[in-house]
């Protein structure tokens, strides 16, 4: 694998240097459309294709003609998606980028002089430009196709259309060797943008081209450094498809990003007569660092409502973005990967906002704008039993409240006073494996995934049937006998339910899995925080008198843990709630 800055093939065609939006290290926002098709895949000796032509032709064509009418500056389609014969078609009757527009088209296979062919026959609408390979009609080649306008060389009024097409240049490895047999490999990965050094450098990778991308390529491209992954990939966390990303983001800085799109979930391959059915995730995101990102739960649930889960990403302190599963195009703004000569008090890269969504409708043979879609938590809040109702309302108003008092539910909460901050949420934590935990968001199925959702939501259901026994409360609790709702605000971060009354209280159950060891350490974690976050000694003591901890004793019965502890007349609630020098 070799990086070729992009300027030196234009120039040897006769062409100068395209100025693209989305490079441009300014204030101003791109907007960036991405299509996340459904998988219905054909594999012969020929190469990789949709199976449904006419419905390819259908998809991919109005895919197309939507780039153009949002004026989306960076357009993206997964590996071996985009038909030869649409994007050709499209230029040809003047559908393609304007100046300042890039799109980068994963393609479906062509043989090399397939694809000579086709740069003679679009001649006249585009210069259809390729790395010279000898030819094989025996193997095909997995194409990206950069689509763009770009000047003639010394004439920057002059537009030209071009089409520059990168070549796969590592196979992808299974039990029969498909590509390794019958890939013709390329060797060369384009490069855009930094022509002026201050630029934003752009390369893109097709699929298993990660595998050779090592420390050389990654010292190269990070800084101020945007990487697309296109894929059509069975398990695109994998640790072989994820090393590129750590080499990346392990860097100091926060100027690089990463687009990874897939197909969507459950791909069907079609290899002859038989039918594969892959299991797979979507595992489509976007990965970026900026200090600055854009935390607010109104931003994170308007993206959460059309598709787009916020994660963390421990180990490289990322923000790691995941698209929902389904076939789907996705619309968004985001800020550059990086600003040269912007003021401070403007350059807030706040992240990717994903604005709208559109699923693809059968009986009108369209993609069809949504208003929300499906995370998977409907078919999993009935795991919380009563309290399901209370919780699935929280989570379609906001999905990161409903994280919050889960993970209060259960006690899950850390030592830390900002816990509940959506990086700090054991929930929205994942590390290298790219496992995801969300709760509101429970598309992956990976058994961990599944097995940790249900015991946070039967956690909760346990404590919901505690609290509806009377027999159960705490004399501080009394109040909750006359009905109460789960609920948590900002102003009161360690507390997780209200009264019929309008009083705040934190309720937890641990369960039957932990010693009192454990218990006893969450609840004065509790007291801790509940202290600290009191407006001053009266609040302090009310608030700690309205904390319950209960968990089930080795004879099975349910158990409140230290009810009394802050029930004497004689506390003043003005000492730290890890006072050793209190007695109970």
């Amino acid at each position: 694998m070799q990086i070729e800055p992009v300027q030196g093939v234009l120039e040897t065609a006769g062409f100068g240097v395209p100025t693209l939006n989305a490079l441009s290290p300014n204030v101003h926002n791109y907007t960036t459309l991405l299509i996340q098709p459904h998988g219905d895949i054909e594999v012969d000796a020929a190469g990789v294709r949709s199976f449904d032509r006419e419905l390819a032709k259908a998809q991919f064509g109005g895919f197309l003609a939507d780039a153009v009418e949002t004026h989306a500056d960076l357009v993206v389609t997964p590996e071996y998606a985009m038909p030869w014969d649409v994007l050709l078609n499209a230029i040809r009757d003047g559908t393609s980028p304007s100046p300042g527009k890039l799109w980068v088209l994963g393609c479906e296979s062509i043989k090399y002089g397939e694809l000579e062919a086709a740069q003679a026959d679009i001649a006249q609408h585009a210069t259809l430009l390729f790395e010279p390979l000898a030819a094989d009609g025996e193997k095909f080649l997995g194409p990206l196709a950069y689509v763009f306008q770009a000047p003639t060389l010394g004439d920057d009024d002059n537009s030209n259309l071009i089409i520059l097409v990168q070549f796969k240049t590592n196979p992808m490895g299974d039990a029969d060797h498909f590509e390794v047999n019958r890939l013709q490999r390329g060797s060369t990965i384009y490069q855009f943008g930094n022509f002026a050094g201050q630029d934003i450098k752009l390369v893109s990778l097709i699929c298993s081209d990660a595998f050779n991308f090592l420390d050389p390529e990654a010292t190269a491209v990070y800084d101020r450094g945007m990487v697309i992954h296109i894929q059509l990939n069975q398990k695109p966390r994998h640790e072989q498809f994820r090393l590129y990303r750590d080499r990346l983001l392990r860097f100091n800085g926060d100027a690089t990003e990463i687009i990874c799109l897939n197909w969507a979930s459950n791909v069907q391959l079609r290899d002859g007569a038989h039918q594969h059915s892959w299991n797979n995730i979507g595992g489509s995101a976007w990965y970026l660092k900026p200090d600055k990102f854009d935390f607010r739960d109104e931003t994170l649930c308007s993206n959460h409502k059309l598709g787009l889960y916020y994660t963390w990403l421990e180990k490289w302190y990322v923000h790691a973005l995941f698209f929902n599963y389904e076939p789907t195009t996705y619309l968004l703004t985001a800020t550059k990967v990086a600003h040269v000569g912007v003021p401070a008090p403007l350059s807030r890269r706040r992240g990717p906002q994903l604005f709208r969504t559109k699923l693809w409708d059968d009986a009108s043979r369209s993609w069809e704008e949504q208003v929300r879609l499906e995370d998977g938590f409907t078919g999993i809040v009935g795991e919380t039993g009563g309290a399901s109702a209370n919780i699935k309302h929280i989570s379609d108003l906001n999905p990161f409240i409903a994280e919050r008092i889960l993970a209060l539910c259960s006690g899950k909460i850390g030592t830390r006073n900002d816990w509940y901050k959506v990086s700090k949420l054991d929930s929205c934590v994942i590390d290298a494996n790219e496992i995801i935990f969300r709760l509101t968001f429970c598309q992956d199925s990976e058994p961990e995934a599944c097995d940790f959702r249900t015991a946070r939501l039967r956690r909760c259901r346990r404590l919901w049937e505690i609290l509806k026994d009377d027999s159960n409360l705490p004399a501080a609790l009394d109040d909750l006998s006359t009905g109460f709702t789960f609920d948590w605000k900002p102003q009161s971060p360690h507390q997780n339910i209200i009264s019929n009354e309008g009083t705040t209280a934190t309720v937890v159950y641990m369960g039957e899995d932990v010693s009192i060891e454990q218990v006893d350490a969450v609840k004065k974690t509790l007291e801790e925080l509940l202290h600290r976050g009191s407006g001053g000694p009266s609040q302090s003591i009310e608030a700690l008198q309205r904390l319950a901890v209960w968990y089930r004793d080795d004879d099975s019965k349910i158990v409140v843990h230290r009810p009394y502890a802050y029930t004497q007349i004689d506390m003043t609630g003005d000492r730290s709630a890890l006072d050793i020098g209190r007695s109970e």
